[in-house]
């Protein structure tokens, strides 16, 4: 086979990354790296970067699993006992609606900015939300993969073209203004917020084992080892740029400016986008409300797929005298949706109180999803020709390490 044919049938295969792209890149890029960009400026790029590696292998463990045993981290988790199942369930089922909260929300208020404020805010999370379980009940996976290749070609495209054009028309702080540092004590829970979704929860490694699973279902052909590196490692360095590329459009733009970010969901997304165009130009706009629509469409539609569909296996694995796992998915959308709209009501007016709240749960919630993942794909489970090399399992200790402790500084300082 030719080099050519050879990457022609691994972009065929990119499907389960790019959709765990889709859910990655969304209130932790659009959000909460533009906000460390306009705090701090470029500072805490090696924030991003650095956590993006200690979480690269529980990440690529998702896919690795799938691939190695045709099975998916939950048979994995039960399969190692009903206890780690259980752990991961109990965690997933709040997760998912501080997760499915946040996004909505942010998305509902970028929707405004197009559409005007004829509804409030919680009318349209509604909308948003019927709009994508309307799309994953007609068309589950397959319409899910279709589209999420779309809008990540439109977000790659818009983002790139907005951080080259503020580049090229430089910073507005001034030349004497100081930034504030980062590296203190005070900016430790905006860090840990940060942290918690970059770039996404470490639980979402269990939708990408589904989601193999899924296009292994729908195309008849089970997945390869390299086609599977391929596909992670595409899906996760976008992920990696793309927010060091909103950390930069925050420095670029708004650092320096002594603008402060709105704390509504609409008047978050009005501000981002007029800024932009103060700055580059009436063009920028479009290209930022497009990119932002996007990113947030995106990450919404996984993540009501995502938790559902993993709660929905978990439980028929836990008592496989229930309702078959699609009938279940439909109720687990139901119920996380639901609760998420009741704390989208808590939070209507504090779209960063909502954001730093389940991010922060994220963060400390890591490690636990973390072990799970290296527990498994170094046991028994996983066929030892499978399992991760030396550098892998070093990485893997040292991101347990790293989190958990600084998991721990975070708490011990908050119960003070």
């Amino acid at each position: 086979m030719s080099s050519k044919s050879s990457l022609l049938t691994l972009l065929k295969a990119a499907g389960p990354g790019l959709l765990m792209a889709g859910a990655a890149i969304g209130v932790s890029h659009l959000v909460q790296s533009t906000r460390a960009g306009a705090d701090f400026g470029l500072q805490l790029i090696a924030v991003v970067l650095g956590i993006n590696l200690l979480k690269y292998p529980f990440f690529e463990y998702g896919h690795r699993f799938a691939v190695a045993t045709g099975k998916n981290l939950l048979d994995g988790y039960k399969q190692m006992g009903s206890g780690f199942l259980w752990a991961f369930l109990l965690l997933a089922a709040v997760t998912a609606v501080g997760s499915i909260a946040g996004v909505t929300f942010v998305t509902a208020g970028i929707a405004q900015h197009f559409l005007g404020t004829v509804i409030p805010p919680i009318m349209w999370s509604v909308l948003v939300m019927g709009v994508c379980i309307a799309l994953l009940l007609g068309g589950h996976y397959k319409a899910l993969d279709g589209t999420m290749k779309a809008i990540m070609a439109v977000l790659a495209v818009a983002t790139v073209v907005a951080v080259v054009a503020a580049v090229l028309h430089g910073p507005v702080a001034p030349a004497t203004f100081e930034s504030p540092s980062p590296w203190t004590m005070a900016a430790l829970p905006f860090l840990i917020a940060l942290m918690g979704w970059m770039p996404a929860p470490v639980e979402i490694s269990v939708f990408q084992s589904l989601w193999i699973q899924a296009r292994d279902q729908s195309t008849g052909k089970r997945t390869t080892l390299e086609e599977a590196h391929f596909d992670f490692n595409l899906g996760y360095g976008l992920t990696t740029v793309l927010a060091v590329f909103f950390v930069v459009l925050g420095a670029m733009v708004m650092h320096g400016s002594g603008l402060a970010l709105q704390n509504s969901s609409g008047g978050f997304a009005t501000q981002l986008v007029d800024v932009y165009k103060q700055v580059l130009g009436g063009w920028a706009g479009p290209v930022i409300a497009i990119a932002a629509l996007a990113t947030m469409f995106s990450t919404t539609l996984t993540v009501i797929d995502g938790y559902p569909r993993a709660l929905a296996v978990g439980t028929h694995l836990i008592v496989p005298s229930l309702a078959g796992s699609n009938r279940l998915y439909v109720i687990w959308m139901g119920l996380t949706c639901a609760a998420a709209l009741v704390l989208i009501t808590k939070f209507a007016s504090s779209l960063t109180g909502l954001i730093d709240l389940v991010t922060t749960m994220a963060f400390l919630s890591a490690p636990i999803a973390g072990y799970l993942n290296f527990r498994l794909i170094t046991s028994s489970a996983t066929p030892a020709d499978m399992q991760p090399g030396g550098a892998m399992r070093a990485l893997s200790w040292l991101g347990l390490l790293i989190l958990t402790a600084l998991g721990g500084v975070f708490v011990w300082l908050k119960l003070q």
